[in-house]
């Protein structure tokens, strides 16, 4: 059993806190993702919305936090540029690891800025997190939300010529269907849930759901509690109610895992090494070890060899 994670919060968590990746106090690091066997880690550079040459500065320090530790811990690390990275023979005992932007505030209104962070190692990309920016409109803004803006366009139309995925997380609804029309590949909602199961903002309709199958793209289950049950109060099943309900919806090819480690203070699973348990409890829930397969990494891995 292989595990692809499209989304954690560990390398901005790890920063903040001044804290290693090898092992910390978080739910996230490389001891206990050995021992869940991680393949593929999405990691994300986050900033609260800030005017976007504070932000640029405060991602710039992220990402040289990044690559400390990917330098320190190469061992047990590699940085996946391109999906051949992730077939290479020396690599397969190691955990790849791909650079996430989750908002873009920090392009501000220059395209060159992704340029840059894309030399640096950036390979995914979240237009917005929860607020307005110069790409778009987050959730925050409510059902007067506008779309896409002039440069998200611009910058969705570079996203496609470097081979950078698409993560459509906290975008608007109208952003949402906007965003599926200038992408050329197969794009992720990398962390969120079915909202028939739990009416939370963040998570994503049926008619969201199924355009996503349209697109052949893939939404990765996350684990904050908020967005798995109303109440909070939720168990593993729990989350896995949401798999089954979106694999019968969309079809099995569109789920995999986002698990939003180290972003939210409550979550399903307290760490990153109890992963190692949900094979068998997908197992007990109908599924055959081929949907098992795709659910924890095929799904994720089709998408992400499509773009880069």
């Amino acid at each position: 059993m292989k595990i692809v994670d499209l989304h954690c919060d560990t390398i901005s968590a790890i920063y903040d806190k001044d804290e290693q990746l090898l092992e910390n106090s978080g739910h996230f690091d490389i001891r206990r993702a050995q021992k869940a066997n991680i393949k593929v880690q999405v990691f994300a550079l986050f900033t609260m919305p800030v005017e976007s040459n504070l932000a640029l500065r405060q991602i710039l320090k992220q990402i040289d936090k990044y690559h400390f530790e990917m330098a320190k811990n190469a061992e047990h690390l590699y940085q996946v540029s391109r999906y051949s990275d992730i077939e290479t023979p020396d690599n397969r005992q190691k955990i790849g690891c791909i650079l996430h932007l989750e908002g873009g505030e920090a392009l501000g209104s220059d395209i060159e800025i992704l340029r840059i962070l894309y030399r640096l190692g950036l390979r995914s990309l979240g237009l917005t997190w929860n607020n307005r920016n110069y790409l778009a409109d987050g959730l925050y803004e409510g059902e007067k939300a506008s779309g896409l803006s002039v440069k998200g366009r611009e910058v969705i139309t570079e996203m496609n010529k470097l081979g950078i995925l698409l993560d459509l997380s906290h975008l608007a609804v109208k952003g949402f269907y906007e965003a599926l029309e200038y992408y050329q590949y197969p794009l992720m909602v990398s962390h969120a849930n079915a909202r028939a199961l739990c009416d939370h903002w963040r998570n994503l309709d049926d008619r969201q759901l199924k355009a996503l199958a349209r697109n052949g793209g893939v939404v990765g289950i996350n684990q904050v509690a908020d967005f798995v049950k109303e109440d909070g109060n939720c168990q593993l099943d729990d989350l896995i109610d949401h798999i089954v309900y979106i694999a019968g919806l969309i079809g099995i090819e569109h789920v995999g895992l986002g698990s939003d480690f180290d972003g939210a203070d409550h979550v399903v699973l307290p760490g990153v090494e109890q992963y190692e348990g949900l094979e068998l409890q997908l197992f007990k829930r109908g599924f055959s070890p081929k949907e098992v397969d795709m659910i924890l990494s095929e799904n994720a891995l089709r998408v992400i060899k499509a773009v880069i």
